[in-house]
């Protein structure tokens, strides 16, 4: 093993060169804790409604937050999960969790309340808090999830001062004897000493679809966001006069930044209620109308929301400074469509993995070259590395193609409660100062290019991007497996392979209609993984090596039609 590392490829080694300094002991507390002082009196986060929290009362009103979550017997370095919607008080109690020394697990309403059991009861999660208007689907989830005893149900307060409206209710846990009813109590207040968390600590799990049948948790350090952070907001020159239209899922990584990031430089969120968020109108009125500067979404969500624009006379245009695209292709036309109705806006495509702590590359879209078939990936940010290995992991030269690494203060701490696939995915790195570093093994296929980026040439395995939702083909299939009467089950994609559809295809002695099939689905999948297009019969087609034939499938959905709802 003397020629053990390989050495890279100069030019590589060049365009890794990505050290620089940060306040790598600090926390994201640290970064609130800040910008509270230096911009006290700015607004933090706003509704279109007008309702507003300054940076000042988001500090206060956390810490208050984080006191009564630790009278209530949550620790440090434990999980909470949270289940709310687009409101202020989500984003203070985002901030309460992680001021409380414990991190948060982000849980889509929108999820099947299946889903979200098994979520829960994998992390043996015992308190969740959850926005008032969502306490049926609190119930039913801890009436799946037994470990949960302790419910926090939060509102805006009636009079409208910045501290929310909490209701404190328990039960007792499995095997104590009485009925496991709900029991109401006073919310604990007053002084207490919170535990701050450290840097190597968690700062939230994040789940993505798992090829396993089973979501996989990603956890993410405190360290490892404020890299992001501080990369991102001085690249970017984020600050107090910034306003950011809050529009991912709390339970999508793009929200992390928009969570921590925008505030820690004193800027201000605006969020639009979750009814509204499903209206692009309601979305494009909003970007146009309320002083934005700043958009984080993936590709899809922009295109239609500027399409909406193009088609309105009202606002100010001068105001959007940055778009932010990740999660999926750029298309090549955005650029040029962004810059026709914003001509102030600067095109930013972003990369990386949820196992990268969101993103870990950048590329400024200032022109489209003709010669692109994609937009490029781009470069790696501060104290991140980017190899592109071959399938001995040795460094594959310039231009040609292999497994993209992500490496550096980036990479997540793995998944939780699976040793195994941490294992799998991230791998020593053997190009590291120090020993105990890791890279984290994508699955994508990329290669460096002679100007000195990444291009991103799609996914080696099974993992597919849907509307900028990661979704394991795996998950999809395991959840059309349990459904009676299927006997094999079997997902791909259709399609424009940058716009994929996803289809599932079943074989059944009984094949069901549709319709049938997808509204079971729906009971165990979130709506972004339901397929949509759906085929079943009593045998799929199958190639030469007796598996079933994918391409042939996928040429059959092309001329499918969807199941109707």
């Amino acid at each position: 093993m003397s020629n053990w590392p390989p050495p890279h490829p100069p030019a590589v080694t060049e365009w890794n060169d990505t050290a620089r300094g940060y306040p790598r002991h600090e926390t994201l507390v640290d970064l609130l804790d800040r910008a509270a002082a230096a911009h006290r009196d700015l607004p933090a986060v706003r509704t279109t409604a007008g309702t507003a929290l300054t940076h000042g009362q988001l500090a206060l009103e956390s810490v208050e937050l984080a006191v009564a979550l630790h009278g209530t017997g949550v620790e440090p370095r434990t999980p909470v999960a949270v289940l709310m919607d687009h409101l202020p008080e989500t984003v203070l109690a985002l901030h309460a969790v992680v001021r409380a020394g414990a991190h948060y697990v982000p849980l889509d309403p929108r999820w099947p309340a299946a889903r979200v059991a098994r979520i829960v009861r994998s992390l043996g999660v015992r308190h969740l808090i959850a926005s008032d208007s969502l306490r049926d689907e609190a119930y039913e989830i801890t009436g799946q999830a037994g470990d949960v005893t302790s419910l926090l149900l939060l509102s805006a307060a009636a009079d409208g001062s910045p501290a929310p409206s909490a209701r404190w209710l328990t039960r007792p846990a499995d095997g104590e004897e009485g009925e496991r009813i709900w029991s109401a109590h006073h919310l604990p207040r007053g002084p207490a000493a919170l535990t701050p968390p450290a840097a190597d600590d968690l700062a939230y799990v994040i789940f993505t679809s798992g090829s396993t049948g089973d979501p996989k948790g990603v956890a993410v350090r405190h360290r490892s966001v404020v890299n992001l952070v501080d990369w991102f907001n001085r690249r970017n020159g984020v600050g107090p006069h910034d306003v950011l239209l809050q529009v991912a899922a709390f339970s999508f990584d793009l929200s992390v930044y928009d969570v921590f990031g925008v505030p820690a430089a004193g800027g201000s969120l605006l969020l639009l209620p979750a009814a509204e968020l499903a209206d692009p109108y309601a979305v494009s009125d909003a970007l146009l109308d309320h002083g934005v500067t700043l958009w984080n979404s993936a590709p899809a969500a922009f295109t239609l929301v500027l399409l909406f624009a193009a088609e309105s006379d009202r606002g100010d245009r001068g105001k959007l400074r940055r778009v932010f695209l990740s999660g999926d292709w750029v298309p090549l036309d955005t650029a040029p469509a962004l810059k026709r109705e914003f001509p102030g806006a600067v095109l930013v495509a972003l990369g990386g993995a949820t196992e990268a702590c969101v993103w870990s590359n950048d590329f400024v879209v200032d022109r489209v070259d003709p010669a692109w078939s994609s937009i490029p990936y781009g470069h790696p940010m501060q104290n991140s590395r980017y190899y592109v290995l071959g399938p001995d992991l040795t460094p594959c030269h310039v231009g040609e193609a292999g497994e993209l690494f992500i490496a550096g203060d980036c990479v997540t701490a793995g998944y939780v409660n699976d040793p195994a696939l941490t294992e799998a995915r991230f791998l020593p790195d053997p190009w590291a100062a120090g020993a105990d570093e890791r890279m984290y093994r994508t699955g994508d296929r990329a290669r460096w290019t002679e100007a000195g980026w990444v291009e991103f040439l799609g996914r080696l395995d099974s993992q597919v991007k849907v509307r900028g939702f990661r979704v394991e083909l795996g998950e999809v299939e395991q959840a059309a497996r349990r459904l009676p009467g299927v006997d094999e089950a079997v997902a791909v994609t259709c399609g424009d392979p940058r716009d994929p559809a996803l289809a599932l295809a079943l074989r059944m002695a009984a094949p069901e209609s549709g319709r049938d099939i997808l509204r079971l689905l729906a009971d165990e999948l979130p709506e972004y993984m339901l397929p949509g297009k759906i085929h079943a019969a009593t045998a799929l087609p199958v190639g030469p090596t007796g598996k079933v034939d994918r391409k042939s499938l996928a040429r059959l959905f092309e001329r499918a039609p969807a199941p109707q709802p």
